[in-house]
């Protein structure tokens, strides 16, 4: 299966061509970017964008495969040992896994790989923005 990595200013486009629902978003509070919520973005193979919605404090990728799940499962399970992720945690539950990622500058990032009814697989990229204390609130989004 070849490795497919997108880094953030294709992800960027990807993201406008899902159809965010950044408009939807309640006004006080302006939706996490992508470059926001993930240092980088690993897709699966032949991934196709599904869609994607965000919160000022996280940001979930949609994204379909052709392949089974156990072998995008392999796929994750190999590419987030590498740098710059550091697989924390692995988790199963019914046919749905999950790993619980670092990557970058701590960033966490949750992957989710389950099998869609008629095939394939879906995955579910989580990305959270790294805040301090000393960083500010997120922008409210501008109102209309």
């Amino acid at each position: 299966m070849p490795r497919t990595h997108l880094l953030l200013p294709v992800a960027l486009v990807a993201l406008a061509a899902c159809g965010s629902d950044a408009a939807d978003a309640p006004e006080a509070e302006r939706p996490l970017s992508a470059i926001e919520a993930f240092a980088n973005i690993p897709l699966p193979p032949n991934g196709v964008p599904a869609g994607s919605e965000g919160t000022g404090e996280a940001l979930q990728l949609m994204v379909t495969s052709e392949f089974e799940a156990d072998s995008v499962s392999a796929f994750y399970r190999g590419l987030l040992t590498e740098e710059p992720y550091h697989l924390i945690n692995e988790s199963r539950a019914g046919g749905t896994t999950t790993f619980y990622v670092e990557s970058g500058d701590k960033r966490p990032m949750w992957v989710h790989v389950e099998p869609k009814a008629d095939g394939g697989t879906m995955v579910r990229l989580v990305g959270a923005a790294v805040r301090t204390a000393a960083d500010p609130a997120p922008t409210p989004a501008p109102s209309e």
